[in-house]
């Protein structure tokens, strides 16, 4: 009795380290929906798993990003000097007002106002925006990638939320 225990425990965790969790067809559908973001929507719809709702975990996920983006941001406005520094500063200001439209979004969606959460991600796009029109000098590749990630997830969101 105590052999097959283990049999059935080493099998359970070999099934488990094979990366076999269960069906991710759902996923795989909202997903393909996002054409050039399909693996980013994977990849964040995937990864909080106690979460079932896409709509909230695609809210998640841009959030994420914009609190990495905007600890860049703080970052560089501290080390920095000249037109990059205040950029820097201007952005900042950007991302907290950006982070402030992801929480209402979150909120709207969780009380299923669709059109407002909408709204809400429309509006964190357009400070996104408004930071990176500032963007001229070189800067950072990290901080290019961030930008493009951030964008890509608020983009990803606005698609799930619209999905009826």
């Amino acid at each position: 009795m105590a052999s097959f225990s283990r049999f059935c425990l080493f099998a359970w965790l070999l099934w488990g380290n094979l990366g076999v969790q269960g069906d991710d067809s759902a996923i795989v559908g909202v997903c393909k929906k996002m054409d050039i973001y399909y693996y980013m929507c994977y990849d964040c719809l995937k990864s909080n798993p106690q979460e079932p709702d896409f709509g909230a975990k695609s809210i998640i996920c841009t959030t994420d990003a914009y609190v990495i983006l905007r600890k860049s941001s703080f970052d560089f406005s501290l080390n920095s000097t000249g037109r990059f520094r205040e950029m820097a500063k201007l952005c900042v200001d950007q991302f907290d007002i950006t982070l402030g439209y992801c929480k209402a979004a979150f909120k709207a969606w969780r009380l299923k106002r669709k059109p407002a959460t909408l709204a809400f991600l429309h509006s964190s796009l357009d400070y996104y925006l408004k930071c990176v029109d500032h963007v001229f000098e070189p800067v950072p590749v990290e901080y290019v990638v961030q930008l493009n990630t951030a964008k890509a997830f608020n983009e990803v969101a606005i698609e799930i939320v619209s999905l009826p």
